[in-house]
């Protein structure tokens, strides 16, 4: 599901939620195991969304449950630093309790 809110761009499911909050920070909120591609994939949609609304330096912070974080952290901390160092913006992990 996608849908333009006063914040900007928002889409849900079951295992996550995407969105960009009024200050133009993208959010990926995991919150059911999900396969690594799809969080890819979501990654790379919420950028490219980025980009087109601000033209440079995303920022986007990416949300995990701690139960998760165990899980699946070494594989998203992996890829942010990957991003980190050949795209341009901000990536971040948030561990949520």
């Amino acid at each position: 599901m996608s849908v333009e809110t006063q914040a900007g761009f928002f889409r849900k499911a079951d295992t996550y939620r995407i969105m960009i909050d009024p200050d133009g920070v993208g959010h990926i909120r995991i919150i059911k195991r999900m396969n690594f591609r799809t969080v890819l994939t979501l990654f790379k949609e919420l950028y490219l969304e980025l980009r087109k609304g601000q033209g440079s330096r995303p920022h986007i912070i990416i949300h995990v449950s701690r139960s998760l974080c165990d899980e699946m952290s070494e594989n998203i901390r992996e890829f942010l630093l990957f991003c980190s160092t050949c795209l341009d913006g901000t990536f971040e992990l948030s561990v949520v309790e």
